[in-house]
């Protein structure tokens, strides 16, 4: 069955939600169905202004690409998060790592993920438990091409590609993976989506980061 589905990423600060901020949105609306076909709808891509006196880290310059001129201009969060809302209206909201996308929107925004979401990074563990979830290892094992990753629109182009793979590999084994995030010794929760299904997998491999 075909359904429509809008591909999110942000760009932040750092990695805490109370304390960073975005920096960039992106998304792709797109209906997706079996045998990994896609249909793009259309696409989202703001910049984000940081509050008076925040600044972006060398380190995330040097990761992103993303410098203070690139954001002169931007709107602010609550603008930016609002937009997004409005753009992934209707659709399942699919994201690589929701938990992490979905604690810095709901930070300026309230986020209602109706109908449902789905985190790829969570359906990687539940079909592959033992391999690496992250967006870059787990592109290269089926083949996706990720270029300029850490710029959001790049990486909502392969995570695409990705939840078109996924999808059919989950549904064809019976593998519940709508609202399921996972939680691991090597990546505990520290944000859950309103509604989501906790599932706890642990790696018997070599660890790695989303």
């Amino acid at each position: 069955m075909n359904e429509i589905i809008t591909v999110i990423d942000i760009e932040t600060t750092g990695l805490d939600p109370l304390t960073d901020h975005i920096t960039e949105i992106a998304a792709i609306r797109a209906e997706v169905g079996p045998g990994g076909y896609i249909r793009e709808i259309g696409r989202f891509q703001t910049y984000v202004a940081l509050p008076d006196g925040v600044e972006i880290p060398e380190f995330i310059t040097e990761l992103t690409g993303i410098k203070a001129e690139d954001l002169r201009g931007a709107p602010e969060s609550w603008w930016a998060s609002g937009a997004l809302y409005a753009f992934v209206e209707g659709s399942t909201v699919v994201a690589q790592n929701a938990p992490f996308d979905f604690s810095f929107i709901e930070r300026t925004w309230p986020f209602d993920l109706q109908p449902g979401f789905a985190c790829t990074r969570a359906m990687s563990r539940l079909i592959d438990p033992d391999e690496n979830a992250s967006l870059a290892p787990t592109c290269a094992r089926y083949g996706i091409a990720l270029n300029g990753h850490h710029r959001a629109m790049n990486d909502v182009e392969a995570t695409l590609q990705l939840y078109a793979i996924l999808r059919e590999k989950a549904e064809v084994n019976g593998i519940t993976y709508r609202n399921v995030v996972v939680d691991s010794a090597e990546r505990p929760l520290t944000y859950t989506p309103p509604g989501a299904i906790v599932r706890t997998i642990e790696r018997r491999q070599t660890k790695g980061v989303a």
